[in-house]
């Protein structure tokens, strides 16, 4: 298996904790090194999150860090709710603190995976992917992002992995 560096804007303030999971196990299952990603489970808005760390195509297996307190920089969409089943209803500014789910919504942008409703387009629960954080003053500076129109924004976020 190949290993790979993540870009150094990807911080992690506690251990790494890696797990090999088949990429059929995986929401999206067409994994892309240093994304967010969420494995399935059996109840809507329960599954595990992580980042992805590295990929072995040659067994379609990805290992992700599931460490909690893991920060890393990603693009995050501001919607808050939606119209069921049709598209982004309502939308807010991103603010340090704010909860942040897994959303594989349709209407997500290609590329982005988190956003700050906790429900998707069905009206089912995401899951809790972890909380907006900042690790540097410049950046905390820059709080909020976005607003009340449809926006992607890119955010450091502590992702809440196994065991919080």
């Amino acid at each position: 298996m190949t290993e790979s560096i993540l870009q150094d804007y990807q911080h992690s303030s506690g251990p790494v904790f890696t797990i090999a999971v088949p990429y059929a196990e995986l929401t999206d299952a067409t994994p892309t090194l240093g994304n967010p990603c969420e494995i399935l489970s059996l109840l809507a808005g329960t599954a595990l999150c992580g980042a992805i760390t590295s990929l072995d195509a040659s067994d379609s297996i990805a290992i992700v860090n599931v460490a909690p307190c893991f920060i890393g920089n990603w693009e995050v969409r501001n919607v808050l709710t939606y119209n069921p089943g049709v598209a982004e209803l309502t939308w807010g500014a991103i603010n340090i603190g704010d909860l942040v789910y897994y959303d594989a919504s349709a209407s997500m942008p290609a590329g982005v995976y988190l956003s700050t409703s906790p429900l998707n387009t069905g009206g089912t629960a995401n899951s809790l992917f972890g909380a907006i954080a900042c690790i540097t003053s410049e950046a905390a500076a820059l709080y909020p992002l976005g607003g009340i129109t449809a926006s992607t924004q890119n955010c450091q976020v502590m992702q809440r992995g196994a065991g919080l």
